[in-house]
């Protein structure tokens, strides 16, 4: 797992991105690709929520979901 921190004010906070293994297999079976390209997808996603973007509006999903295409383009990951 991945553990970055940030300054909250003047606090500083710890977030943390933690992957179930089982959940890689289950899912990489599920949409046909590789546990690799699962486990990047899965981390990419999770760190664009810490990053502060989300995808519960169409405008928003559609800026993060472009911006984990090029994470995992730029790591040659693909389907």
């Amino acid at each position: 797992y991945e553990i970055s921190a940030c300054l909250v004010g003047s606090e500083m906070c710890i977030r943390e991105v933690v992957v179930s293994v089982e959940k890689v297999v289950e899912q990489a079976e599920k949409y046909g690709h590789s546990q690799e390209r699962e486990l990047a997808f899965l981390v990419a996603h999770s760190m664009m929520h810490l990053f502060g973007y989300d995808h519960m509006e169409p405008d928003e999903a559609a800026v993060m979901e472009s911006k984990q295409r090029e994470i995992l383009d730029n790591l040659g990951i693909t389907r």
